[in-house]
């Protein structure tokens, strides 16, 4: 179930900022990340992105279509039989939750896809997703990551498994290779340091506890950074800026002597 999963992926964990919100967590200093890294190994999404995702068998579908790299819309509307308009709008919702992302340039040329102007590919954002949510008291602000709320892919089965408090998506639990993937991860908690319970209910549960271990490790851990924050509102932009000014100032003085 996770051939997808190599050990150094599992020591980094980013989220990329989105639209709103971005975590950013590197538990290896001396592995710096890359911009063009072709998938996320981690990735916060709020709760709501879960519940909007497993609401809609159609988006279930379409992820499950982008498991093994990436597709076009038309790629997808083949694939699943579906028109391309209601294909083109379910990536749009998915992409804005922060589910999927469109390919560069670098990634396409990684896996030698063809880069015309009008063709754009879509992909998986990570390996994992882990579902957060924020909880204000007065001037305390708590960012909750809820191991209720979990995704994983299984590239071998060519599905996305996702687990919400009431169910989970894409597990078949008698897959056949429960004792491998129980054993795989037992020797990952190891070299992780990740207690985990097993044998649990099920190996899908044993694998999200792995991977919160981990995720947990990298926040706590002394040797990793400090994750930043990043909140991106033009409403907040344009209040402070009409009440206490733009603290970036243009100097039009040169532009205006032609730069002497």
């Amino acid at each position: 179930m996770v051939s997808a999963l190599r050990d150094y992926d599992l020591r980094r964990a980013v989220y990329n900022p989105l639209l709103q919100l971005g975590l950013i967590v590197n538990t290896v200093p001396d592995n710096p990340l890359k911009d063009n890294e072709p998938i996320n190994t981690l990735l916060l999404l709020p709760v709501k992105a879960f519940e909007a995702l497993t609401t809609y068998p159609v988006r279930l579908s379409i992820v499950n279509a982008l498991i093994n790299g990436p597709l076009t819309v038309t790629d997808v509307s083949s694939r699943l039989k579906l028109a391309k308009g209601i294909v083109h709008r379910h990536l749009k919702v998915l992409e804005k939750l922060g589910w999927v992302t469109v390919a560069n340039d670098e990634v396409l040329r990684i896996l030698n896809l063809p880069r015309e102007a009008n063709r754009v590919y879509y992909m998986l954002s990570s390996l994992i997703y882990f579902g957060y949510s924020v909880v204000v008291n007065n001037y305390e602000v708590q960012l909750k990551i809820d191991g209720k709320y979990a995704a994983f892919i299984d590239s071998r089965k060519g599905i996305l498994i996702v687990k919400t408090p009431t169910a989970t998506y894409g597990c078949v639990k008698s897959c056949g290779n429960s004792g491998e993937c129980f054993n795989w991860a037992l020797r990952v908690s190891r070299k992780f340091k990740v207690q985990i319970e097993a044998p649990s209910s099920s190996v899908d549960e044993t694998l999200v506890q792995l991977f919160h271990g981990i995720l947990i490790k990298g926040f706590t851990s002394p040797k990793a950074k400090l994750p930043l924050i990043k909140i991106i509102d033009l409403k907040i932009d344009n209040m402070y800026r009409q009440w206490l000014g733009n603290p970036i100032r243009v100097n039009n003085v040169n532009h205006r002597n032609g730069g002497q």
